[in-house]
């Protein structure tokens, strides 16, 4: 008996040690998606911890619904809408509706759609607690998102595009900064009033592609990116 203890307890602690290590790596992680959802965006932020955000659903409701069915999106934390055009916001009445996020942000800035009326009318119907992208700071976990100042002054070329929610997710070392559709009036001020703040890992750019006299904004990135 004392010989089985002798050898049992050395292979009972390595085991343990073992278990404690897995637990400890498998809860320092953040995955990050950028949705491939065509002319538009939307991405997923998810820890192992458990905590989800969700940035902008991209033009197709159906689609924006079966990427986050593939990914096991059971619940939503925080909910982000850059701005109000339909290529970022479609399909964000029935996302709420579905998995009643814990909190919405957008920049405040109201548009006659009935895309963005539906989201709104979700919005409160389901009680769900509203942010306007004012300079703030919200923690999910380890994961900080650090929203940049609001455009000063208002822009009104391209409005919603220049208004939208630019924000920076940061988790210990790794940092990604989203910046909605902005174009350079909107730039040029975040260069002058926040530079300490956009230096990141990774950026997600916004692109606009120039039609003769309209202009299409969309993101260009459509990839995976894990730590």
């Amino acid at each position: 008996m004392n010989n089985i203890k002798r050898y049992f307890l050395p292979i009972l602690i390595l085991l343990l040690l073992l278990s404690f290590t897995a637990i400890l790596f498998a809860q320092d992680t953040i995955s990050i998606y950028f949705l491939d959802v065509g002319q538009g965006d939307s991405s997923v932020i998810i820890s192992s911890s458990g905590y989800v955000a969700m940035i902008d659903s991209g033009p197709n409701e159906k689609l924006i619904l079966n990427h986050l069915k593939n990914l096991d999106i059971s619940h939503i934390d925080l909910l982000i809408a850059t701005h109000a055009h339909a290529d970022h916001i479609t399909g964000m009445d029935k996302i709420i509706a579905k998995y009643k996020p814990r909190a919405f942000m957008d920049p405040g800035i109201s548009h006659t759609s009935l895309t963005y009326i539906r989201m709104i009318n979700a919005i409160e119907k389901y009680n769900i607690k509203y942010y306007q992208s004012t300079e703030r700071k919200i923690q999910l976990g380890l994961m900080n998102f650090s929203v940049l100042p609001s455009a000063s002054p208002k822009i009104y070329v391209s409005e919603l595009n220049n208004n939208s929610v630019v924000f920076k997710l940061e988790y210990k070392n790794f940092s990604c900064l989203y910046t909605g559709d902005i174009e350079r009036g909107r730039e040029n001020q975040l260069v002058k009033i926040s530079s300490s703040n956009l230096e990141s890992d990774i950026i997600k750019i916004p692109f606009q592609l120039v039609d003769k006299n309209r202009e299409i904004s969309f993101s260009f990135i459509f990839s995976f990116y894990f730590i």
